[in-house]
């Protein structure tokens, strides 16, 4: 029932985001969503991954990261910066599966890389979640002196050819000092 229920409301969600022209802003590149040429020095790089070919990402995963990583910045109090920041991406193809993303990217391995700890895996399934096609999910994060950064690490499988995409999409944004 919960299903259905989540079907009907993203049904009724797109169709009035193109009946408000809406749409558009969300697949849309903008100048804060842009691909980068390579991996930031920062996240590590798993063996088994090759520079993908593709030169954009898949529609349905480009309207799920717009969505949410697009409002991120709505969730600051009112008076402070409400811009998302930057937004970058690359995207990999991989001779691995979406568990091995989940067992290389550890809150331990990215703790060692700079990233904030995390006491339990920061990964979840996308099966388990509903969304078959997004097999790991995965969530990092840190906050430097200035800087803020999320990094996302999705990886989905292509259920015909059972080829593994894995996208890295990374926010960096200044960092509000708090009063």
């Amino acid at each position: 029932m919960k299903r259905f229920a989540f079907a009907g409301l993203l049904v009724v969600f797109v169709s009035v985001s193109i009946a408000c022209g809406a749409i558009s802003n969300l697949v849309g590149g903008g100048d804060s969503y842009k691909p980068t040429a390579q991996m930031w020095s920062d996240v590590p790089k798993m063996d088994g991954l090759t520079p993908s070919q593709l030169e954009d990402i898949p529609l349905p995963l480009k309207l799920l990261m717009r969505t949410i990583l697009g409002n991120l910045g709505r969730l600051n109090p009112q008076g402070e910066d409400q811009s998302t920041g930057n937004i970058d991406w690359i995207a990999f193809d991989s001779t691995g599966t979406a568990d091995d993303v989940k067992n290389f990217y550890t809150p331990d391995l990215m703790a060692a890389n700079g990233w904030d700890p995390s006491d339990t895996s920061t990964c979840v399934s996308g099966a388990d979640q509903g969304i078959p096609q997004v097999g790991e999910f995965c969530v990092f994060g840190k906050t430097q002196t200035a800087q803020q950064s999320m990094l996302a690490i999705i990886a989905s499988e292509d259920p015909q050819t059972k080829h593994l995409s894995v996208f890295f999409l990374r926010l960096d944004q200044i960092a509000t000092p708090t009063p």
